[in-house]
Formats: C-alpha cells, sequence, structure tokens
C-alpha cells in the first residue's frame, strides 16, 4: 500500500512539543506562548499517546491482510531493527554520562535497560535515559500486534470498534483512578506502566483498519475531506485549551498522557489519511517528510545529548553554560539527529537486516539466559554474604559485564549462531561452543586480574573462574545439544508405489 506521507511529519511536530515540555527548546518556542497556542504547546507530554496510536495505525496499514500468514519472525525482526539501534546508541551514550558511577549501579538495572524492560518495574521506568520508557511500551505493542491482528482477521469492522472503545473506556477509568489514588506514592506505576497504553494503541489498530475496508474507498469530496480534517483538529485545540486555561479540573498538560483524547486523535489521523487538499499536499512535501523521519532519533537521542553537551560545556570552562545551552541545543539536537539517522542508523539498519539472517536468534538467546544468571550469581554461590558483600561485589559486576558482551561476540566470530553449524554434520557445533565459552571466560579473568593488579581488587579468586567455565561450558553444550535434537529434520516420506 502506498505510504501517507502527510502522517509523517506530524511525529515530528509532537516530538518538538514533548522537547519543549523537557525545556529542551530553548526560546524557540517563547513567540508562540500566547492565548490559545501555549496550552497546545504546554500539552507536549500527553501527546505521547498520539505516536503510540500512529504506531499502531501505521503497523496496520502494513501488515493487515487477511487471507494472508502473518510472518511472526520477520515482523519482530522487522521491528526490533528499526527500533533497537538508535535505542542501544542513546543507552551507550547515557552510560558514557555515567561512566565513573556505572560499575556501582545494579546489574539488574542496566539489564532492564538493554533489553528493553525498565517501564515493567516502576522502581527502573526512568533509570538512565528516561525517556526511554516508552520503548518499553512499544516493544509490548510490537509482541502482542500479531496476534491482535490474526483475531481482528475474524471479527467484523462493528464489533471491533465496540471493542477498542469498550478497552479504552476501561483503560481510562483503571488509570484515572489510579491517578487520584496512587501518584502521589507511585507515579511511575500510574504514567509508565505499558499496560495503561493498551486503549490507544487498539484505537489505532482499529482506526488502521477502518481505513482499509472504508475509508481509502470512500467517495467524499476534497471540501468534506477537509471540513473532517478541520473538525478533528478544533476539537482536538479546543478540549486543550479549555481544560488548560478554563475549566482546569479536566484532566489536562501530562493527565491525558495515557490516551484521554485518543478517539480525538484517532478522529484526526483518519482525516489527514483521507484529506487530499493542499495542507496534505504541503505536510506530503519531500523535505517535511525527511525532516518527520528524524523524529525517533530526536526523541530517544535528546536527554543522552543534552546531557553531555552540558558536562562538555563545562569542561571547556563556558562560565555561563545555561544560556549556551538554551541557544544552542535545539539547532544541536536537529543536526546530530538528521547525521544519526542517515549516516548511522540507516546503514546499521541495512546491515542488521542482512546479517540477522544468517544466524538463529534462538541459539543467541539461549546463550543469554545460560550465562547470565551462572555469571551473575558465581561469586554468591562461591562466597559468604559478608565476604561477598565486602571484597568481590565491584569484582562479579565487572566480570559480569565483560561476559554479557564478549561472549556473544566469541560466539558470533566463530560462526555459533549459524543454522549450517548449529545444525551441520559433524562437531562443529560442539567446537565452537568451546572456545566461544572459553574466551569469553578468559576475558573475564584478565579483567578481574587487571583489576587486581591496579589495586582496585585485594584478591584474585582463580577458582572462580573455573567454575564459571565449567558450568557455563555444561550448560552451553546441553542446550545446543537440545536445539539440535529438537530441530532435527524430519526424514522425507517414501515416494508412492
Amino acid at each position: 500500500m502506498k505510504r501517507l506521507e502527510q502522517l509523517t511529519f506530524t511525529r515530528f511536530i509532537i516530538i518538538i512539543l514533548v522537547l519543549f515540555a523537557h525545556n529542551t527548546t530553548g526560546p524557540y518556542l517563547e513567540p508562540l506562548l500566547f492565548f490559545p497556542l501555549r496550552a497546545l504547546i504546554q500539552s507536549g507530554s500527553s501527546g505521547v499517546s498520539y505516536l503510540f496510536i500512529m504506531s499502531g495505525y501505521v503497523m496496520t496499514l502494513v501488515y493487515y491482510r487477511p487471507g494472508q500468514k502473518f510472518d511472526f519472525a520477520a515482523f519482530w525482526r522487522t521491528r526490533f531493527i528499526r527500533l533497537y539501534p538508535l535505542y542501544i546508541l542513546a543507552f551507550l551514550l547515557t552510560c558514557v554520562y555515567y561512566y565513573d558511577a556505572f560499575i556501582t549501579v545494579k546489574p539488574q538495572k542496566i539489564l532492564a535497560n538493554i533489553f528493553i524492560l525498565q517501564s515493567w518495574i516502576p522502581a527502573y521506568a526512568q533509570s538512565f535515559n528516561f525517556v526511554a520508557w516508552s520503548m518499553t511500551v512499544e516493544i509490548f505493542f510490537y509482541f502482542f500486534f500479531p496476534f491482535l491482528i490474526l483475531w481482528a482477521y475474524k471479527q467484523s469492522l462493528r464489533r471491533l470498534i465496540w471493542f477498542s472503545v469498550i478497552v479504552w473506556a476501561v483503560n481510562m477509568l483503571v488509570y484515572h483512578a489510579m491517578w487520584v489514588v496512587y501518584l502521589d506514592v507511585n507515579r511511575e506505576l500510574v504514567l509508565y506502566f505499558p499496560p495503561m497504553y493498551i486503549g490507544s494503541f487498539i484505537m489505532g489498530v482499529v482506526g488502521g483498519i477502518w481505513y482499509l475496508q472504508i475509508g481509502k474507498n470512500e467517495g467524499l469530496s476534497s471540501r468534506k475531506r477537509f471540513a473532517a480534517l478541520a473538525a478533528s483538529f478544533l476539537l482536538l485545540a479546543i478540549y486543550t485549551v479549555v481544560s488548560t486555561d478554563f475549566l482546569p479540573f479536566l484532566p489536562h498538560f501530562i493527565q491525558p498522557i495515557t490516551g484521554l483524547l485518543a478517539p480525538l486523535m484517532v478522529f484526526f489521523i483518519l482525516a489527514l489519511s483521507l484529506d487530499d487538499t493542499a495542507v496534505s499536499r504541503f505536510l506530503a512535501h519531500p523535505i517535511l517528510v525527511n525532516i518527520g523521519e528524524l523524529s525517533y532519533a530526536i526523541y530517544i537521542l535528546h536527554i543522552p545529548v543534552l546531557w553531555l553537551y552540558g558536562k562538555a560545556l563545562v569542561s571547556f570552562g563556558v562560565s555561563s553554560v545555561e544560556p549556551v545551552l538554551e541557544y544552542t541545543f535545539l539547532p544541536l539536537i536537529l543536526a546530530v539527529s538528521f547525521i544519526v539517522h542517515f549516516y548511522v542508523d540507516t546503514p546499521v539498519r541495512k546491515w542488521m537486516k542482512d546479517y540477522l539472517k544468517t544466524i538463529q536468534l534462538r541459539a543467541l538467546m539461549i546463550d543469554l539466559a545460560v550465562f547470565i544468571p551462572a555469571t551473575f550469581f558465581i561469586f554468591q554461590l562461591r562466597f559468604e554474604e559478608r565476604e561477598y558483600r565486602l571484597l568481590y561485589r565491584e569484582m562479579e559486576r565487572l566480570v559480569f559485564w565483560v561476559a554479557f558482551f564478549t561472549r556473544p561476540l566469541f560466539a558470533m566470530i566463530l560462526g555459533a549462531y549459524r543454522p549450517s553449524i548449529l545444525h551441520g554434520g559433524g562437531y562443529r557445533w560442539a567446537v565452537s561452543a568451546v572456545v566461544s565459552v572459553t574466551l569469553g571466560s578468559f576475558a573475564m579473568a584478565a579483567s578481574a586480574y587487571w583489576g587486581y593488579f591496579t589495586g582496585w581488587f585485594e584478591n584474585f579468586p582463580r577458582s572462580i573462574f573455573v567454575m564459571d567455565w565449567l558450568i557455563v561450558l555444561t550448560l552451553t553444550l546441553l542446550a545446543r545439544a537440545l536445539q539440535r535434537w529438537l530441530m532435527k529434520p524430519k526424514p522425507a516420506a517414501p515416494l508412492p508405489d
């Protein structure tokens, strides 16, 4: 289906409003802070629900194909490639900012961020790059979207619309009850818990189905299409202005973040999708579309870039950091996002798309499931609690992170995840496992010895690394053998006489 390019730039507008809410747009929006635009600009945080609605809507336009088999693996691989490179880049930049305290952070918190799970744990929801909580919500949507679409194939459009309205209404009742009762005691749970956004996403999905089944075939005149677009925008604007400036007891600012205005937002998205006037032609201009494509990079990078930029200004002896940040940060993040999107993210995504076709992700995930708990708990199993806390906790964290990055890296270099090696003949699968685990253990021991040699650690417990090597190697070989047995090709059926 042809892309609805006029939608792309609207993401950029929402992201700029989010930046304003984070006090990172400097004076550039100040000329617009007058009635009634002030209320619209200040409502940027609640606009995050618009991005979730748009996510469901656009994915539905791409993947809603009744009668065709849904390729789960291809869908999840595509979404992972689209989201993860910039996400992990932003996380690494945040780690650079926190480099002096990184080794003291709980591994669980770091792992939650690496695997994009932080919003499921309220205490970690705002850890590291705090805007990345929304990526946990997106991953949640990616997980259940295929099942929702397969179920939607069997439903009438009328039933889907009622379903989305009921889910949205229940979602809003639960959210606003929690806002009243729990916001002061558990803000992270109320604002960032992924299921809180399910109503918005489902409305976006059903909106996409309506467009595919009915909307795009509607023979409406250009005048009616524009009238629908204008009405949808005015309804959103009127509620925002009234709730902010006249009836502040109504939900406003960040309170509608989980989708209070989702029905109006879906109405606007559908109206803009159907519009064929000069407004849509203007929004679909290639320059604006390319600017809209920067939205994700701007959103995910702006906090770590802000922090590192501020630290750099201080280190260069800038006397008045705040005014410099205020005037230069917005142009800087736009330039950085342009460079990163077109010259880093796009090439990396292309490389990942080709590379992931050559490896079996299941084997990689099994390896992580094997050595993460083994490496993480081996020190606690070996030493008494008091001895562990006094002497070995920091060493445990160091060697854990060395193992986390080096063991998969060695396995990839040795081709341990290639299907031809995993399920091929001979013992190459076992040799690759032995060598990659052994190299990883050597890297762990070397990092611990370096810490001991430099005086960081008081002891160098050799037995730990022997125990770790034996446990991880045994579990890895058993997992590989089990995989080979489960994935063993079935013998061909005999030909009929």
